[in-house]
Protein backbone atom coordinates (compact mmCIF):
# COMPACT_ATOMS: atom_id res chain seq x y z
CA UNK A 1 0.00 0.00 0.00
CA UNK A 2 1.58 4.04 -0.52
CA UNK A 3 2.10 6.05 1.76
CA UNK A 4 0.34 9.00 1.83
CA UNK A 5 2.26 12.07 2.08
CA UNK A 6 2.99 15.42 -0.14
CA UNK A 7 2.62 14.89 -3.92
CA UNK A 8 1.53 11.40 -3.91
CA UNK A 9 -0.61 10.89 -6.69
CA UNK A 10 0.58 14.26 -8.92
CA UNK A 11 0.87 12.44 -11.81
CA UNK A 12 -1.97 13.78 -13.58
CA UNK A 13 -0.55 17.16 -12.82
CA UNK A 14 2.75 17.06 -13.82
CA UNK A 15 1.66 17.55 -17.95
CA UNK A 16 -1.20 20.27 -17.01
CA UNK A 17 1.13 23.12 -15.56
CA UNK A 18 0.14 26.40 -17.03
CA UNK A 19 3.21 27.93 -18.20
CA UNK A 20 4.92 27.78 -14.88
CA UNK A 21 6.97 24.26 -12.76
CA UNK A 22 5.70 21.03 -13.61
CA UNK A 23 5.11 19.00 -10.30
CA UNK A 24 5.81 15.48 -11.50
CA UNK A 25 8.74 16.58 -9.01
CA UNK A 26 6.62 15.52 -6.29
CA UNK A 27 6.50 12.18 -7.11
CA UNK A 28 8.31 9.07 -7.50
CA UNK A 29 7.90 6.95 -10.47
CA UNK A 30 10.05 3.56 -11.03
CA UNK A 31 12.85 3.32 -14.17
CA UNK A 32 11.70 1.77 -17.66
CA UNK A 33 14.27 -0.05 -19.51
CA UNK A 34 14.23 2.75 -22.43
CA UNK A 35 15.04 5.25 -19.12
CA UNK A 36 17.79 7.74 -21.36
CA UNK A 37 18.62 10.68 -18.66
CA UNK A 38 21.12 11.76 -21.69
CA UNK A 39 17.71 12.30 -23.60
CA UNK A 40 15.71 13.73 -20.93
CA UNK A 41 17.62 16.42 -19.96
CA UNK A 42 17.70 17.62 -23.59
CA UNK A 43 13.97 17.42 -23.60
CA UNK A 44 13.73 19.70 -20.31
CA UNK A 45 16.22 21.85 -22.01
CA UNK A 46 14.06 22.08 -25.05
CA UNK A 47 11.02 22.44 -23.01
CA UNK A 48 12.66 25.28 -21.07
CA UNK A 49 13.49 27.22 -23.93
CA UNK A 50 9.98 27.13 -24.90
CA UNK A 51 8.62 28.35 -22.02
CA UNK A 52 11.50 31.04 -21.38
CA UNK A 53 10.60 32.63 -25.44
CA UNK A 54 6.76 32.20 -24.63
CA UNK A 55 7.67 34.61 -21.22
CA UNK A 56 9.64 36.56 -23.55
CA UNK A 57 6.90 36.86 -26.34
CA UNK A 58 4.53 37.96 -23.67
CA UNK A 59 6.39 40.77 -22.16
CA UNK A 60 7.18 41.86 -25.91
CA UNK A 61 3.66 41.57 -27.31
CA UNK A 62 2.07 43.63 -23.94
CA UNK A 63 4.25 46.69 -25.37
CA UNK A 64 2.46 46.32 -28.72
CA UNK A 65 -0.39 48.65 -29.65
CA UNK A 66 -3.82 46.85 -29.21
CA UNK A 67 -2.15 44.17 -26.86
CA UNK A 68 -2.97 43.57 -23.11
CA UNK A 69 -3.29 40.88 -20.97
CA UNK A 70 -7.00 39.74 -22.49
CA UNK A 71 -5.68 39.76 -25.86
CA UNK A 72 -2.34 37.71 -24.72
CA UNK A 73 -5.00 35.43 -22.70
CA UNK A 74 -7.78 35.33 -25.19
CA UNK A 75 -5.06 34.33 -28.33
CA UNK A 76 -2.82 32.01 -26.49
CA UNK A 77 -6.20 29.98 -24.58
CA UNK A 78 -7.32 29.56 -28.34
CA UNK A 79 -4.32 28.29 -30.16
CA UNK A 80 -4.42 25.84 -26.93
CA UNK A 81 -7.75 24.65 -27.21
CA UNK A 82 -8.12 24.29 -30.82
CA UNK A 83 -4.92 21.99 -30.71
CA UNK A 84 -6.07 20.14 -28.02
CA UNK A 85 -10.00 19.41 -29.51
CA UNK A 86 -8.03 18.37 -32.61
CA UNK A 87 -5.83 15.97 -30.82
CA UNK A 88 -9.15 14.58 -28.57
CA UNK A 89 -10.90 14.10 -32.17
CA UNK A 90 -8.06 11.92 -33.64
CA UNK A 91 -7.89 10.22 -30.69
CA UNK A 92 -11.24 9.50 -29.95
CA UNK A 93 -10.60 11.02 -26.14
CA UNK A 94 -14.00 12.21 -24.85
CA UNK A 95 -14.22 15.67 -23.31
CA UNK A 96 -16.77 15.21 -21.15
CA UNK A 97 -16.68 16.90 -17.62
CA UNK A 98 -17.80 14.65 -15.00
CA UNK A 99 -16.97 16.60 -11.80
CA UNK A 100 -18.27 20.43 -12.77
CA UNK A 101 -17.59 21.91 -9.13
CA UNK A 102 -13.79 21.15 -9.65
CA UNK A 103 -13.40 21.73 -12.52
CA UNK A 104 -14.65 24.96 -12.27
CA UNK A 105 -12.97 25.80 -9.90
CA UNK A 106 -10.16 24.79 -11.77
CA UNK A 107 -10.11 26.72 -14.24
CA UNK A 108 -11.46 29.95 -12.16
CA UNK A 109 -8.14 29.86 -10.07
CA UNK A 110 -6.20 29.06 -13.30
CA UNK A 111 -7.76 32.23 -14.80
CA UNK A 112 -6.72 34.28 -12.20
CA UNK A 113 -2.93 32.56 -12.06
CA UNK A 114 -2.79 33.48 -15.44
CA UNK A 115 -4.00 36.98 -15.59
CA UNK A 116 -1.72 37.67 -12.59
CA UNK A 117 1.40 36.11 -14.27
CA UNK A 118 1.10 38.19 -17.54
CA UNK A 119 0.43 41.12 -15.44
CA UNK A 120 3.63 41.24 -13.90
CA UNK A 121 5.63 39.81 -17.34
CA UNK A 122 4.48 42.86 -18.54
CA UNK A 123 5.91 45.15 -15.10
CA UNK A 124 8.91 43.61 -13.68
CA UNK A 125 12.03 41.75 -14.91
CA UNK A 126 10.88 38.34 -16.39
CA UNK A 127 13.56 36.84 -14.48
CA UNK A 128 12.02 38.00 -11.29
CA UNK A 129 8.34 37.03 -12.86
CA UNK A 130 9.16 33.81 -13.26
CA UNK A 131 10.91 33.07 -10.40
CA UNK A 132 8.32 34.50 -8.12
CA UNK A 133 5.69 32.10 -10.07
CA UNK A 134 7.62 29.31 -9.77
CA UNK A 135 6.78 29.48 -6.16
CA UNK A 136 4.00 27.26 -7.02
CA UNK A 137 5.36 24.01 -5.51
CA UNK A 138 5.67 25.76 -2.62
CA UNK A 139 2.22 26.99 -1.80
CA UNK A 140 1.36 23.18 -2.50
CA UNK A 141 3.33 21.81 0.06
CA UNK A 142 1.38 24.22 2.39
CA UNK A 143 -1.88 23.79 0.99
CA UNK A 144 -2.38 19.78 0.20
CA UNK A 145 -3.21 19.63 3.99
CA UNK A 146 -5.61 22.00 4.60
CA UNK A 147 -6.99 21.28 1.10
CA UNK A 148 -7.25 17.85 -0.02
CA UNK A 149 -5.98 16.36 3.90
CA UNK A 150 -2.17 14.78 2.24
CA UNK A 151 0.25 14.62 5.37
CA UNK A 152 3.10 17.03 5.35
CA UNK A 153 6.67 16.34 6.29
CA UNK A 154 8.05 18.64 9.07
CA UNK A 155 11.32 18.54 6.34
CA UNK A 156 8.85 20.13 3.87
CA UNK A 157 7.99 23.08 6.27
CA UNK A 158 11.57 24.03 6.52
CA UNK A 159 12.16 23.94 3.42
CA UNK A 160 8.94 26.26 2.62
CA UNK A 161 10.12 28.91 5.15
CA UNK A 162 13.55 28.79 3.57
CA UNK A 163 11.87 29.52 0.28
CA UNK A 164 9.90 31.81 1.81
CA UNK A 165 13.00 33.94 3.27
CA UNK A 166 14.03 33.92 -0.49
CA UNK A 167 10.54 35.71 -1.53
CA UNK A 168 10.49 38.17 0.75
CA UNK A 169 13.83 39.53 -0.66
CA UNK A 170 11.99 39.59 -3.73
CA UNK A 171 9.20 41.37 -3.01
CA UNK A 172 10.30 43.76 -0.13
CA UNK A 173 14.57 43.59 -0.59
CA UNK A 174 14.16 46.25 2.12
CA UNK A 175 12.29 44.75 4.12
CA UNK A 176 10.35 48.85 5.05
CA UNK A 177 8.30 48.82 1.61
CA UNK A 178 6.86 46.13 -0.62
CA UNK A 179 6.65 45.37 -4.59
CA UNK A 180 2.97 45.62 -5.63
CA UNK A 181 4.04 44.61 -9.21
CA UNK A 182 5.94 41.71 -7.36
CA UNK A 183 3.13 40.88 -5.78
CA UNK A 184 1.37 40.38 -8.89
CA UNK A 185 3.81 37.15 -9.97
CA UNK A 186 3.83 35.99 -6.22
CA UNK A 187 -0.31 35.58 -6.41
CA UNK A 188 0.12 33.82 -9.65
CA UNK A 189 1.82 31.56 -7.80
CA UNK A 190 -0.48 30.76 -5.12
CA UNK A 191 -3.27 30.57 -7.44
CA UNK A 192 -1.22 28.45 -9.86
CA UNK A 193 -0.99 26.03 -7.24
CA UNK A 194 -4.83 25.86 -6.10
CA UNK A 195 -4.84 25.27 -9.71
CA UNK A 196 -2.46 22.11 -9.52
CA UNK A 197 -4.43 20.64 -6.21
CA UNK A 198 -7.96 21.16 -8.09
CA UNK A 199 -6.14 18.91 -10.85
CA UNK A 200 -5.16 16.30 -8.90
CA UNK A 201 -8.70 16.39 -7.00
CA UNK A 202 -10.05 15.58 -11.40
CA UNK A 203 -7.64 12.65 -11.63
CA UNK A 204 -10.58 10.18 -10.19
CA UNK A 205 -12.88 11.80 -12.64
CA UNK A 206 -12.42 13.53 -15.49
CA UNK A 207 -8.98 12.91 -18.13
CA UNK A 208 -5.99 15.07 -18.51
CA UNK A 209 -7.06 16.33 -21.89
CA UNK A 210 -10.68 17.03 -20.80
CA UNK A 211 -8.91 18.93 -18.13
CA UNK A 212 -6.39 20.71 -20.31
CA UNK A 213 -9.09 21.80 -23.23
CA UNK A 214 -11.82 22.94 -21.00
CA UNK A 215 -9.15 25.03 -18.81
CA UNK A 216 -8.39 26.58 -22.50
CA UNK A 217 -11.71 27.36 -23.28
CA UNK A 218 -12.70 28.71 -20.07
CA UNK A 219 -10.07 31.18 -20.54
CA UNK A 220 -11.22 32.15 -24.15
CA UNK A 221 -14.72 32.76 -22.59
CA UNK A 222 -13.15 34.46 -19.73
CA UNK A 223 -10.99 37.11 -21.99
CA UNK A 224 -13.34 37.51 -25.09
CA UNK A 225 -15.47 40.46 -24.14
CA UNK A 226 -12.42 42.59 -22.76
CA UNK A 227 -10.38 41.39 -25.71
CA UNK A 228 -12.99 42.11 -28.20
CA UNK A 229 -12.37 45.41 -29.02
CA UNK A 230 -8.58 44.74 -30.09
CA UNK A 231 -8.87 41.65 -31.72
CA UNK A 232 -9.64 43.33 -34.97
CA UNK A 233 -7.09 45.54 -34.44
CA UNK A 234 -3.48 43.55 -34.27
CA UNK A 235 -0.89 43.86 -36.97
CA UNK A 236 0.55 40.66 -38.76
CA UNK A 237 3.16 41.50 -35.72
CA UNK A 238 1.10 41.42 -32.75
CA UNK A 239 -0.80 38.26 -34.05
CA UNK A 240 2.39 36.47 -34.83
CA UNK A 241 3.88 37.20 -31.18
CA UNK A 242 0.87 35.90 -30.03
CA UNK A 243 0.38 32.77 -31.52
CA UNK A 244 3.89 32.22 -30.76
CA UNK A 245 3.12 32.39 -26.53
CA UNK A 246 0.45 29.35 -27.56
CA UNK A 247 2.97 27.74 -29.51
CA UNK A 248 5.55 28.11 -26.92
CA UNK A 249 3.31 26.78 -23.83
CA UNK A 250 2.21 23.80 -25.99
CA UNK A 251 6.04 23.06 -26.91
CA UNK A 252 7.24 23.81 -23.40
CA UNK A 253 4.26 21.35 -22.01
CA UNK A 254 5.80 18.39 -25.33
CA UNK A 255 9.36 19.07 -23.61
CA UNK A 256 8.97 18.57 -19.88
CA UNK A 257 6.67 15.85 -20.92
CA UNK A 258 9.14 13.40 -22.83
CA UNK A 259 11.64 14.48 -20.41
CA UNK A 260 9.40 12.62 -17.86
CA UNK A 261 9.55 9.85 -20.23
CA UNK A 262 12.64 8.95 -20.45
CA UNK A 263 13.90 9.42 -16.94
CA UNK A 264 13.38 9.28 -13.09
CA UNK A 265 10.52 12.45 -12.28
CA UNK A 266 12.66 13.58 -9.33
CA UNK A 267 15.89 13.74 -11.07
CA UNK A 268 15.08 14.95 -13.87
CA UNK A 269 12.54 17.64 -12.30
CA UNK A 270 15.55 19.69 -11.23
CA UNK A 271 16.28 20.63 -14.62
CA UNK A 272 12.98 22.15 -15.18
CA UNK A 273 14.66 25.41 -13.30
CA UNK A 274 16.08 26.25 -16.38
CA UNK A 275 13.11 27.78 -16.98
CA UNK A 276 14.06 30.35 -15.15
CA UNK A 277 17.93 31.16 -16.47
CA UNK A 278 16.75 30.94 -19.62
CA UNK A 279 14.17 33.61 -19.04
CA UNK A 280 16.62 36.00 -16.90
CA UNK A 281 18.72 35.79 -20.30
CA UNK A 282 15.98 36.90 -22.52
CA UNK A 283 15.40 39.73 -20.17
CA UNK A 284 19.24 40.71 -20.01
CA UNK A 285 19.65 40.58 -24.03
CA UNK A 286 15.81 41.96 -25.83
CA UNK A 287 15.06 44.05 -22.79
CA UNK A 288 18.25 45.51 -20.73
CA UNK A 289 16.62 44.16 -17.56
CA UNK A 290 19.06 43.61 -14.42
CA UNK A 291 18.40 42.56 -11.66
CA UNK A 292 19.33 43.51 -8.16
CA UNK A 293 21.39 41.55 -5.31
CA UNK A 294 18.58 40.41 -3.23
CA UNK A 295 17.13 38.82 -6.38
CA UNK A 296 19.84 36.59 -7.21
CA UNK A 297 19.97 35.96 -3.59
CA UNK A 298 15.90 35.42 -3.42
CA UNK A 299 16.15 33.28 -6.16
CA UNK A 300 18.71 31.19 -5.47
CA UNK A 301 16.47 30.42 -2.30
CA UNK A 302 13.68 30.19 -3.87
CA UNK A 303 15.06 27.19 -6.25
CA UNK A 304 17.45 25.50 -3.98
CA UNK A 305 14.47 24.73 -1.71
CA UNK A 306 12.77 23.78 -4.27
CA UNK A 307 15.40 21.04 -5.33
CA UNK A 308 15.45 20.08 -2.17
CA UNK A 309 11.41 19.55 -2.09
CA UNK A 310 12.04 17.31 -4.96
CA UNK A 311 13.94 15.14 -3.68
CA UNK A 312 12.02 14.71 -0.42
CA UNK A 313 9.36 13.60 -1.89
CA UNK A 314 8.07 10.41 -0.27
CA UNK A 315 8.48 7.20 -1.15
CA UNK A 316 6.14 4.31 -2.09
CA UNK A 317 5.57 1.38 -0.15
CA UNK A 318 4.56 -1.84 -1.16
Amino acid sequence: MASRGLGRGLEDVSHLAEDGPDLSSFLTSEKSSIDSPNIAVMWMIFGSICFGTMNALVKWASSLDGVDVWVVIMVRSSVIAFAVAAFAASRGISLKVNDSKTMFLRCTVGLIAMILYFTALARIPIGQAVTLQYTAPLFVALLSGAIIAEKVQPVVIAVVVVAFAGIVLIVSPDLSSVEPDALLALGSGFFAALAYIYVRQLRNTDSATSVVFWFAAFSVAGSIIQAAPNLFTLDTEALAALVGVGIGAGGGQVGITMAYHRANAAWVSAFSYLTVIIATIYGFILFDESLATSDYIGGLLIIGSGIVLIFKSPSTNS
